[in-house]
């Protein structure tokens, strides 16, 4: 290969870890099938007398991750979401820290540590759902929250900020 080649690789959804902070442990989302990450930016828009279009600026965003969980008795992590959901909790109860750690970005020279980011969300599960013969679920977002961006290392557990 030539010193200009670039090799391309796909990015898997497994390449993507997310970890969750649940009773002072952070713990793999183990039993979670479906997690979509949404920017829902928010936006201003604005047109000026001499423009034929409108300015359109994003001013914001609204973070959200649909996510859909089958219902595994003993995974810490659908454990603590359903418990949300059955005792109906509130306010700052609801509040989860969630790391999505980029497995296909090591960082250089320091053993299983990668590129990730943190963000403190609202974990709001609305449906426990199945149907006959099949495994139960349970679906909701996990909403709102700025990220810290930084690096986690797996062996660890550490998510440590960018300075």
């Amino acid at each position: 290969m030539s010193e200009n080649t670039v090799v391309l690789k796909d990015i898997m959804e497994y390449d993507e870890a997310h970890y969750f902070g649940i009773n002072s442990e952070i713990v793999l989302g183990g039993v979670i099938t479906e997690l979509t990450e949404s920017s829902n930016p928010t936006e201003s828009e604005k047109q000026y007398i001499h423009q034929k279009s409108k300015v359109v600026k994003t001013t914001g965003f609204s973070n959200e991750f649909p996510i859909t969980m089958d219902m595994v008795k003993g995974d810490k992590v659908f454990d603590y979401m359903y418990n949300l959901f059955y005792e109906r909790k509130v306010g700052s109860d609801l509040d989860v820290d969630h790391y999505i750690v980029n497995l296909w970005e090591p960082v250089a020279e320091q053993e299983n540590t990668y590129k990730a980011r943190k963000i403190t969300q609202t974990c709001s599960i609305t449906e426990c759902n199945g149907a006959a013969g099949e495994q139960k679920q349970i679906t909701g977002s996990l909403k709102g929250g700025d990220f810290v961006y930084g690096t986690f290392n797996t062996s660890t557990k550490t998510f440590t900020e960018n300075a």
